[in-house]
């Protein structure tokens, strides 16, 4: 893997570790971050941040990213294809009802700058 596609994968350790301080620094404080299926904006790392630790400790503990079925580069861009899943503790629309395990196949395009930080992170699925 080359560079690039190996920082996306601590990315997405960091995040299945429920490591906020490692997602921290890769990630730009001024990161553009959509989930497009999801309806969800943000620009902000601090923000994106709070988001991912309260879905984390209220409405899905156990979710994580399964091992990737693709990664490619291209120029600044990771494109990272894998399983997410998890059982949500609460019904959530779009995931499931609470104590149903859902398992949702995610596209998320990872974009860098010259610096290896995370500045465009885009979900879909």
């Amino acid at each position: 893997m080359a560079e690039l596609a190996d920082r996306s994968e601590r990315l997405i350790q960091a995040y299945n570790a429920k490591d906020f301080a490692a997602m921290e620094e890769l990630i730009a404080p001024d990161v553009d971050f959509a989930h497009y299926n999801r309806d969800f904006h943000l620009k902000s790392r601090d923000a994106l941040l709070d988001v991912l630790r309260g879905f984390a400790e209220h409405y899905v503990p156990d979710r994580h990213f399964e091992g990737a079925d693709l990664v490619v580069e291209v120029g600044d861009t990771v494109i990272r294809q894998a399983w997410y899943v998890g059982t949500p503790s609460v019904d959530l629309p779009g995931f499931g009802n609470a104590g149903a395990p859902f398992r949702l196949k995610f596209c998320s395009f990872i974009s860098f700058d010259g610096d290896g930080r995370i500045v465009e992170w885009k979900d879909f699925g």
